[in-house]
């Protein structure tokens, strides 16, 4: 026989010995020298982790109020820059105020569909004012531009855009919004210009001869990639509001003659252009470009209907550019002007487009939060290091043509003036909000992980809950405030099953928290069917209620009913008997492997032991009666009752012999009606497992020094 403890006690106890010393870290200034190097904190350059949500909510603010004073909604006389409020005043000269931007670009139209979403997940009114304003401002000026342009054919650049588009870029993302506004409010008077806009994406744009949108430069018949975004987005949601699948399917044909001629399979991200009499067409995975791809896929997948014959080809190919893209993701969070081309310069719009479209698709369920989610959040953490204190975008490419060699892409300029960064960066913040908000991120081991249920611990490292037993609490989750919780730890006569009556069986433990003040106090139910004093230590189900517990807390200990039958055969559970320090080593049938097994008492009184290093209070009970009598008189288990109370009164902890309490209630009652409060000859049903309860209750009551009696009611 061997006395030694197991070797799990102490590797937890060297784990333990850590986690203050990161807390510390925290609190107070060390040298690396003081920190495990496990846990020395990186020199990111950029922040590290997940974000807050008040954080990101005030960089949106910050671009909302700098763009509400830098993008009028006005009109001027263009020679003296005086106010016109009167359309009947609209002449020749008549044009938009000059601000910042221009107000129906497509980069508006982008910034427009961004401030929709963000209302709708911020709930902040603003938003939607912003874009409400400014439409109907279109609404009304529109007819008036539109006769201006009938009667002198010449008019301000900004409305000739609505009024006669010439180009998808005209067109397109201003389209989308707008249709997305008209369905959110029916009062808006946007379909005169809606229609416009559409008739000439679809009727007027030039096509190649498959049906492609195309563009006559910089080579006759390019297709360029940023025309999916300046089109589809748009002809999906006309489709929705019109109810006219012609729409839908004009949407999903196109993205499918896109996808054929520029995406490049072997990477998994599409090329800029496509040259029609190119025998090698130019290949160059220019960052905003493979944005608004990922966009329109996103857009269309928003709008498509479910049943819709080609809606999995466009899932499909989204997953696939969403894997190319985040292969290309840089260490700083930001993705390169040239994705393939490390040493292209780090661009913001893309990066922004990429967070928003990565955190979209899993907030709706299409990609994996686990694989994606810290891709997302490390987007935004690199975007949100470019708003300025202005509340202006930097580091945004410039309007960009196309080029086909690599020093056009890598020198293109960057301004807080490029106007495509704008609707990117509120549309990601506001989705990375929704994203925190409902995918469980939490910091684990130094790293950012998603999990699917929300993880409540504030360890540094921890393991996460068996998915087997969905039901597991986290230990010290139910704390309220600096209260005192309660942990109850055993076998099924304290949690039954999921602890929700199965089969008519219940513990006790789950109507233990009925009898206290529980805006004082909590109480957790960690006990699990089947477990032993020996397996409730070994499976690690002590590791994670001891991991919560603080000074102050109580802890119940009751075990006795499986510790009994084989040691390493079977189920396995049994403990040595008795409370000495003697233990055995066996070969485990599961295994195959060695275990060291200890007596009874030898596990007890770790869990005491432990509990005291802790702070907490442990209070050791007698295991329950059996529903056996002898006459009048219901058996006691006299072993597990001896042997519990002996290694509480050595171990200098509270005892209660809830055997005996229990008994003397049951023989009040007799064998017969005992028998109703016995589902068999150990479980309870629920009017036993309370009459347990009330016994228990007796016992606390019976020690006056016990601090908990304060917080019976």
């Amino acid at each position: 026989m061997k006395k030694r403890a197991p070797i799990v006690f102490y590797i937890l106890v060297c784990t333990l010995a850590v986690v203050p010393v990161y807390a510390q870290k925290k609190q107070t200034k060390q040298t690396d020298a003081d920190v495990p190097l496990h846990l020395m904190q990186p020199k990111y350059p950029i922040p590290y982790g997940i974000p807050d949500q008040k954080e990101i909510k005030n960089d949106l603010d910050k671009i909302l109020g700098y763009l509400e004073t830098t993008t009028p909604a006005q009109i001027v006389d263009a020679k003296t820059g005086k106010a016109i409020m009167d359309t009947s005043e609209f002449d020749q000269n008549t044009a938009l105020k000059k601000g910042d931007f221009r107000i129906t670009s497509y980069e508006w139209g982008v910034t427009y569909a961004a401030m929709l979403s963000a209302a709708e997940i911020t709930n902040d009114k603003r938003y939607e004012k912003y874009v409400y304003d400014r439409f109907n401002f279109f609404a009304d000026v529109f007819p008036v531009f539109k006769k201006l342009f009938n009667d002198y054919g010449l008019i301000d650049p900004q409305m000739r855009q609505m009024v006669k588009p010439k180009a998808l870029d005209d067109a397109g993302a201003m389209c989308a919004a707008m249709i997305k506004a008209q369905r959110m409010d029916q009062n808006l008077n946007l379909r005169p210009i809606i229609d416009n806009y559409m008739n000439y994406i679809m009727y007027s744009e030039y096509r190649l001869f498959d049906g492609t949108f195309a563009r006559k430069r910089p080579q006759m018949n390019t297709v360029w990639l940023d025309d999916m975004f300046m089109s589809i987005p748009a002809l999906a949601q006309m489709g929705a509001l019109t109810g006219d699948n012609t729409y839908f399917n004009e949407a999903a044909k196109q993205i499918q003659l896109f996808a054929t001629k520029m995406f490049v399979k072997d990477k998994n991200l599409f090329r800029h252009g496509w040259v029609e009499s190119a025998p090698e067409h130019p290949s160059f995975f220019w960052g905003r470009a493979n944005g608004w791809a990922l966009l329109t896929l996103v857009e269309t997948l928003d709008i498509l209907p479910e049943n819709h014959p080609q809606r999995n080809f466009i899932l499909n190919l989204m997953k696939k550019h969403i894997q190319g893209l985040a292969a290309c993701q840089s260490g700083d969070g930001f993705w390169h002007q040239l994705l393939d081309r490390s040493n292209s310069y780090l661009e913001t719009s893309s990066t922004a487009i990429y967070t928003y479209c990565i955190a979209h698709a899993i907030n709706k369920g299409w990609i994996d939060a686990i694989s994606y989610g810290p891709v997302a959040i490390l987007g935004w953490n690199a975007v949100s290091t470019k708003i300025n204190d202005k509340g202006q975008v930097e580091g945004t490419c410039v309007g960009t043509g196309m080029g086909f060699d690599p020093a056009f892409y890598y020198y293109r300029p960057v301004s807080e003036y490029a106007a495509h960064g704008y609707g990117p960066v509120i549309w990601a913040g506001s989705e990375i909000i929704k994203l925190i908000n409902t995918q469980f991120p939490k910091m684990n081991d130094s790293a950012v992980q998603f999990y699917t249920a929300k993880q409540f611990t504030d360890s540094p490292i921890f393991s996460v809950g068996d998915p087997s037993r969905p039901n597991e609490i986290i230990a010290g989750n139910s704390r309220k405030n600096e209260n005192p919780v309660v942990f109850l730890i055993g076998d099924s006569t304290m949690k039954n099953g999921r602890g929700k009556g199965d089969n008519g069986q219940w513990g006790w433990g789950s109507f233990f928290e009925q009898f206290f003040d529980t805006t004082r106090i909590s109480v957790e139910n960690h006990a699990l069917g089947g477990r032993s004093s020996r397996t409730f230590y070994t499976e690690g189900l002590w590791d994670k209620v001891l991991l919560g517990i603080q000074s102050g807390d109580f802890v119940f200990i009751q075990f006795g009913h499986n510790d009994g039958g084989s040691l390493n055969t079977g189920r396995a559970r049994a403990s040595l008997k008795g409370i000495g320090e003697e233990s055995q080593t066996v070969i485990m049938e599961k295994t195959g492997g060695p275990e060291e097994v200890y007596t009874f008492g030898h596990y007890l009184r770790i869990y005491i032991r432990q509990t005291k290093a802790r702070g907490g209070i442990p209070i050791v009970l007698s295991p329950t009666p059996n529903n056996k009598w002898d006459g009048g008189k219901m058996a006691r288990n006299e072993t597990y009752r001896q042997w519990a109370k002996e290694v509480a009164e050595q171990e200098g902890a509270y005892f209660i012999d809830m055997n005996d309490l229990i008994a003397k209630k049951y023989e009040a009652l007799g064998p017969e009606k005992a028998k109703d409060l016995f589902k068999d000859s150990v479980h309870t049903s629920r009017e036993g497992a309370i009459l347990n309860c009330e016994a228990l209750i007796e016992g606390i009551r019976n020690i006056p020094e016990l601090s908990l009696n304060q917080y019976i009611k």
